[in-house]
């Protein structure tokens, strides 16, 4: 085992908090002579640890601009040092050497060897030799090319052997890395073969790690890389059973959501939370009897289910603000997943509980909810928008949800085509629609309204950087006296709630509002409070930093009038589709694994005779729900589209 020093100069990276006490550690070597010859290669290593910290400009608050130019100088001599020691390790020396490092310089050393070639002076069998007493360093020698392509055929040989070489396989193609991750690079002399055996003796081992194991089952393939459909199933199956055997054994935190439908309520919609942390809806039964006309059926996905929102925005999709840090850190992710969380799950469980109570619901009615989507893409557009009369839109008469979702499938595809060809054109060709047998990309569906949807420009700086300080919650702006113990999260939620003055601020937070000051977002009034002034443009950035999108023509016309304006700043742009982008992921989510390599693929399946066998009637109950949630979706989508334009012609 490596010693510790702590009291060694260690630099883990610019943006560390780390760094000033750090740097601290290291101010007296700054002040004191450098030596002539160093033996001790731990000194050198802090020496270059010291002269990293200077380089990223990071310095002590307490000194002076001279004392700052001073140390610069003597840190720029260290190369010399280090540079003359790296040169003196060689085959005789290296072992002894490296044995002597404490453990938070192991990096450092191998990042010199690397960027000084002093590998050339390491033979293969020492590098074989250091990897196989400390088989953990094979997660840094991967971080540098030139190690690598160097020890070319020792460390594949390595990674051949090496009990988590899957692990750093599926690292290096799959695993998302949300925070700064250095490159890693492979030896070009592991062929595909070797990986995909490296892959398929991993799940066939003792030593497997759920996590990675779920990434197995839903990996991309590339060029260079891919896992056969039996590994996959392999993974699909250890994956089911673990998970199994793990929650036989730990009971966790259950959550859960109950939909019923009651005659006589006070009002048309009510919801509560247990003691069981579940979440219990209760709808008017009353309400959906007086209003049995189609239309009104249908908008009570909006008005009482609520899947859309006041700009009919589809209200169901997984947002980067619904997920908690704590939920980003949990587990591993594949970079190519559709990112959800806890509020995500929580929603789907909602909405299809809905949907499934609703069906129950308007049987009771003698009323079939396909049937009344029938009618609104036939009959109700054409009579309240004009829309195409020769549309088109089946009805099974089939009984088992295996039937009903085979036959479901392909009218959603063909409702999607009619729509584009009615925004392309004007009308619907049908004689057109069948020459393309292919399902249409959701992304390349028009909207008929021109500019339809709002978006960050998220090579703008300056928004983002606007965005952080008003609405992040790990801005300081929100701490400030008097208001430490109600504990707001952020600055804008401290400014909608109290009257905050400017001197109550610390000088170095000071900086943060003087920009917004400058943007012209925030004033000081002449009793030296806080006030913000662009109230639509905070408004628009709060919007687009909670739904990732934001619909032109629903905003009210001063809001249009500043959306504009950011327009001509680049702040944000246009996008003119029916679905929104985050729309568009949500959908693609459900229907196939072109974008999302954890999607449910259904589009793919029940178009192309891959679903389930016919006897596993609950995955075809649970994806005949998901359709008709999907087709409702669209639907709403069409109304909104429909009613936009309609408004401004």
């Amino acid at each position: 085992m490596r010693n510790a020093d702590l009291n060694r100069v260690v630099f883990y990276s610019k943006e560390d908090m780390a760094g000033g006490h750090q740097l601290s550690k290291g101010e007296n070597k700054l002040k004191s002579d450098t030596q002539e010859n160093y033996s001790d290669i731990n000194d050198v290593l802090e020496l270059y640890n010291i002269k990293k910290y200077l380089d990223s400009g990071i310095y002590l608050n307490k000194w002076s601009q001279e004392e700052i130019s001073d140390f610069k100088e003597k840190a720029n001599s260290y190369n010399r040092i280090i540079g003359k020691f790296i040169a003196s390790i060689n085959d005789e020396n290296v072992i002894s050497f490296h044995e002597k490092i404490i453990h938070s310089y192991v990096v450092s050393f191998w990042e010199l060897i690397d960027s000084h070639n002093g590998f050339h002076q390491i033979s293969k069998i020492n590098f074989e030799s250091i990897l196989s007493n400390e088989p953990y360093l094979i997660n840094i020698f991967l971080t540098h090319k030139n190690l690598v392509n160097f020890y070319d055929l020792e460390i594949k040989n390595f990674l051949l052997m090496y009990s988590k070489t899957a692990e750093i396989l599926l690292s290096f193609y799959e695993k998302e890395n949300s925070f700064q991750h250095k490159k890693s690079f492979l030896p070009k002399s592991l062929s595909i073969e070797d990986k995909e055996l490296i892959i398929d003796n991993y799940v066939d081992s003792n030593d497997t790690n759920l996590n990675y194991v779920q990434l197995i089952q839903n990996v991309r393939t590339k060029n260079d890389f891919k896992i056969n459909d039996k590994t996959r199933l392999k993974a699909k199956r250890l994956n089911k059973s673990e998970t199994e055997k793990f929650l036989l054994g730990n009971r966790g935190i259950k959550y859960g959501v109950t939909v019923g439908f009651k005659e006589g309520a006070d009002k048309i919609k009510e919801g509560s939370i247990d003691a069981n942390h579940t979440v219990n809806y209760v709808y008017s039964v009353d309400f959906i009897k007086e209003n049995t006309d189609p239309y009104s059926l249908f908008k009570n996905f909006k008005y009482l289910f609520e899947y859309v929102d006041e700009q009919n925005r589809i209200d169901l999709v997984s947002k980067r603000s619904q997920i908690g840090a704590i939920e980003r850190l949990m587990g591993i992710q594949s970079q190519n997943d559709y990112k959800v969380g806890t509020s995500f799950f929580l929603s789907e469980l909602t909405s299809q509980a809905q949907i499934h109570g609703y069906i129950q619901m308007l049987n009771l009615l003698d009323i079939s909810l396909e049937k009344v989507f029938q009618s609104i893409f036939t009959n109700v557009f054409q009579d309240k928008y004009n829309f195409a009369e020769n549309a088109t839109f089946s009805v099974s008469s089939a009984i088992s949800n295996f039937e009903k979702v085979r036959f479901l499938a392909p009218e959603f595809e063909s409702l999607l085509k009619q729509y584009k060809l009615y925004v392309e054109d004007g009308i619907i060709d049908f004689e057109l629609l069948q020459i393309s047998s292919s399902p249409s990309a959701l992304k390349d569906i028009p909207s008929i309204n021109i500019n339809k949807y709002i978006y960050f420009n998220d090579n703008c700086n300056e928004v983002l950087s606007l965005s952080n300080l008003f609405f992040s919650d790990q801005m300081s702006l929100s701490y400030v006296e008097p208001f430490l113990e109600k504990n707001y999260t952020t600055f804008f939620d401290l400014l909608a709630n109290e009257k905050v003055k400017f001197d109550s601020y610390h000088e170095h937070q000071k900086p943060q509002l003087d920009y917004l000051i400058e943007k012209g977002l925030i004033i000081v009034d002449n009793d030296g409070f806080l006030q913000i002034t662009n109230i639509p443009r905070v408004f628009i950035i709060k919007d687009l930093r909670e739904n990732e999108a934001g619909s032109y023509y629903h905003y009210p016309s001063d809001f249009q009038t500043e959306v504009l304006k950011m327009i001509s700043e680049d702040m944000i742009y246009f996008g003119s589709s029916l679905f929104s982008k985050p729309e568009q992921a949500y959908l693609n989510y459900f229907l196939n694994k072109s974008d999302f390599t954890n999607g449910m693929d259904l589009r793919n399946s029940y178009l192309h005779g891959t679903q389930a066998t016919p006897e596993n009637t609950e995955k075809h109950d649970h994806a005949y729900i998901i359709y008709l949630k999907l087709l409702v979706l669209v639907l709403l989508k069409i109304d909104d589209d429909l009613a936009i334009s309609k408004l401004n012609n």
